[in-house]
């Protein structure tokens, strides 16, 4: 497409230009590459190596700059389009303006639903878990460790993480402890993570 504009601008400029027809065709295919790709430093040296004429050098990174500015201008790269339709996440290049003000500790003073499980959990309350929350991955921590020093009463040790997808497993596979509790109240189930 990029050699076909190239090739009408060369029919327009051949009776003003003593240039060959050939470069505007590769010119424009470099232009149109560039102003998707925005891949200017590479297709640069491909462009020299391909016409072998450094001469043209000044000219073909005038027309990259050209290329990139207007393609910056008006549309997204073309990977970041192929992302986005594919619905695949990435982070964008530029950041929003209320982020760029965010302090680490405006972040860790957020209080977040923390969704954590402990290394004996009950099947009831994993079922509750699953069933309520659309986190995909949950803390696995030690209630019963005693701190290390230089940590508040309290402190839980993290033994791990497990995801969604296990956990249901184990219970369609009916992967979990009975244990005997008490004769009146019967058998208790539950999952051993550590």
């Amino acid at each position: 497409m990029g050699a076909a504009y190239g090739c009408l601008l060369g029919i327009f400029m051949g009776s003003y230009t003593k240039i060959d027809q050939g470069f505007y065709d590769v010119f424009g295919a470099a232009s149109l590459t560039v102003g998707s790709m925005r891949m200017t430093v590479s297709l640069c040296v491909i462009f020299l190596e391909l016409t072998n004429n450094l001469l043209l050098l000044p000219i073909t990174m005038f027309v990259f700059l050209i290329s990139k500015t207007v393609g910056d201008c008006f549309n997204p790269i073309a990977y970041e389009i192929i992302l986005h339709l594919k619905g695949l996440p990435f982070l964008d290049p530029h950041t929003e303006p209320w982020i760029r003000n965010l302090t680490v500790e405006e972040l860790a003073d957020a209080k977040l639903a923390l969704v954590k499980l402990y290394g004996e959990e009950k099947v009831p309350r994993i079922v509750e878990v699953l069933k309520n929350i659309t986190h995909n991955g949950f803390l696995v921590i030690d209630q019963w460790v005693f701190p290390s020093l230089g940590l508040p009463i309290g402190a839980m040790e993290l033994k791990g993480l497990i995801l969604k997808a296990p956990l249901v497993a184990m219970l369609r596979k009916k992967w979990f402890l009975t244990e005997e509790t008490n004769r009146r109240v019967g058998s208790e189930r539950k999952i051993k993570f550590c």
